[in-house]
Formats: structure tokens, sequence, C-alpha cells
């Protein structure tokens, strides 16, 4: 391991920005070597579990050696949760081609930051941090970026920090999201309120709500209009940014992943042909659970897993997708993105 300091900070891949201080002007940075990304879920603290060290040093000090470091096309996979986005990032990694960064912490702490406060430096924030993501392992690399979906705040300042850019916006329809949430009991649902929380903090719709009126909603209606504040979110992109955003519904992609892996490699100019996409889709990617690589997880059990939340609580299911069309019909907000933004693709 180097040393740590700023120079080596700045030119290294191993060392992931991770969290700026509350004050915003020191960076820490954790040493993840390349074999180690493989075998971490998430690139943040609940992962790494105190196995990589940490420096810190002032941000301008790695920003003044950054412009020396080796830099890569950079490209993301926004989400909005539970819809495939680790399996389309697992997908999409190819030794030596593409080198995929699963849900860095430091873009959580930056969102954070610009929903308190959009300002020129919030953005000079962003942009050392967007520079030293797209340091490459190896020459000739791409480097693909899945950010939390608590980091969606930052959507429009990314592709704006970066021209060349070019992002998928992978959803879900909202009972699919509310079915995966279920699954995962008092935690899934203590999850989907902080969604709500946080899209609601920021978000461009007012839904009018009290605050004695939100604390009454449901967990799932929670959820729901969480859910409803992204999707908005996304048409709003796919209309400002046009062909540089691409929007991909998850239910599209399980059923076509050849397909769809081929449209998202054009996007990305990764030069995958059908004959690739063919082998990604029939390899490992889609055979195994996208987080937990040991269990073997494939359609079948990914469809047995919803029927069975679907049968459990398939009435709260239905009242509250009918509640969210009801909203959604009177606050005159698109159900997907794509009509949002007035473009074909689904």
């Amino acid at each position: 391991m180097d040393k740590g300091s700023a120079r080596d900070v700045a030119l290294d891949p191993r060392w992931l920005p991770h969290t700026y201080d509350a004050g915003g002007s020191m960076l820490t940075s954790v040493f993840v070597p390349h074999e180690q990304h493989s075998e971490l879920t998430f690139l943040s603290d609940e992962h790494f579990q105190n196995r990589f060290p940490k420096v810190t040093h002032q941000a301008s000090a790695i920003n003044a050696e950054a412009a020396q470091a080796a830099k890569a096309p950079i490209h993301f996979i926004f989400h909005t949760a539970f819809c495939c986005s680790t399996l389309m990032l697992r997908a999409l990694e190819i030794p030596g081609r593409t080198f995929g960064l699963k849900e860095p912490d430091v873009l959580i702490n930056l969102a954070n930051r610009f929903i308190r406060r959009d300002d020129a430096s919030n953005r000079e924030r962003l942009r050392l941090v967007l520079r030293l993501l797209q340091r490459p392992f190896q020459a000739g690399e791409t480097i693909i970026v899945k950010p939390t979906n608590f980091a969606n705040r930052l959507i429009l300042p990314v592709l704006e920090t970066c021209p060349d850019s070019r992002a998928v916006q992978l959803y879900s329809d909202v009972r699919t999201l509310l079915r995966s949430l279920l699954k995962r009991g008092m935690w899934g649902r203590i999850w989907g309120r902080k969604l709500f929380q946080s899209a609601a903090s920021w978000s461009s719709i007012d839904l009018g709500y009290s605050e004695e009126e939100r604390f009454i909603l449901t967990d799932l209606q929670a959820l729901a209009l969480g859910w409803l504040l992204q999707i908005h979110q996304f048409g709003e992109v796919a209309k400002r940014m046009g062909s540089r955003v691409m929007l991909i519904d998850s239910e599209e992609f399980l059923a076509n992943p050849a397909a769809t892996l081929l449209e998202v490699g054009r996007l990305f100019e990764l030069d995958l042909g059908a004959s690739a996409v063919a082998k990604i889709a029939n390899g490992p990617a889609f055979a195994k659970h996208s987080k937990f690589s040991d269990r073997t997880y494939g359609q079948a059990d990914r469809a047995a897993d919803h029927n069975a939340a679907e049968s459990a609580h398939h009435e709260e299911l239905e009242m509250v997708v009918k509640w969210l069309e009801a909203v959604a019909a009177h606050l005159g907000v698109d159900l997907t993105p794509a009509a949002s933004a007035g473009v074909s693709r689904t």
C-alpha cells in the first residue's frame, strides 16, 4: 500500500474518495485494492467493516494533484432501488474493458450537501470526486458508477459536471418496489419511509401534505410516494438531457437482457456485439443473486419471491397502488418517466 499522501490519494485508483468532513474542506479516502471490489457488495462503511485503511487530507491538496491522474470515460446507472441495477452493473463488468463502482459512500455524502445547498463550493467538491472516480485500474477501461438511489439528487449536477458522460435511469413499477420492500420486513418498511423523507426534501413536486398528514401515512404509502417522486425526476432528467440518458424498465431488462445490454453498450460506447451480450445474458450474472454471489437466483426464484410477497400482502398492495394512482392523477404526475419526458421508450 502507498503511504497515503495527498499525491498518492490523487493518483492511485485504489484510494477511493469516501467522505467529506462536516466543513467540507477535508476529504477522507479509503484504500480498496482492485481485487477487493468484487468481494464488496457496496463501497460503504457497512461493507468495509474497518478492514481497509483510511487517510484524510485537505481536499485542496488532493485537487492540486488530481489533474495528473489517468482519466477514463465514466458513465452512470441511476435507479429507483430494487430494480436490478446491481445486476446490470455486474453484467456490464468486463475485465480490462469496464470497471464498476457500486454505491460509493461519498456520493450520498455529496447528495446530502446538495439537498441543503447547491452552490459553487459543493459543485467543486462534486467535480473533484468525479475526477477521482474516473481513474482506471487499467488503460482503456471505462468506469461505470452505480450510486445509491439516495444520491439521486446528484443526477443533474453529475451530468452537468461530466458533459461526455451518459446515464441509464433504471426503474420498476411501484408494485414491484413495494413487494421488494415487504420481503424485507420491518427494516424494509423503515427504509421506505427514509426514502420518502429524503426524496420529498428536494423534489420539484409539492405534495401539499402537512407534517401531521405525513406522519399518518402508512409505510407503503410513504414508499409509494418516494417512488413517484423518483419517477417524476427521471422524466425531468430525460427531457432535459435527451439522448445522453436512457430510460429502462427493469421488467423489460429481465425479459430481454441481451437486447437491453446491447443498447446500454451502445449508449456507453462499449463496443459490445450481439454474441458478447448473448453470452453475458446466459452467464453467471443472471444465474446468481446480484448481492449474494454464492446464492443461485434466476428469474424463477425472483418470480417466486415476488409471488410470495404478493400473496401475503395482496389487499394492502391493491389499496396502496390504487391510492397512488389517484394521487398521481390529482397532481398531474405521470406514472412512467417516459411519459413525463415525452419519449417513446418505456
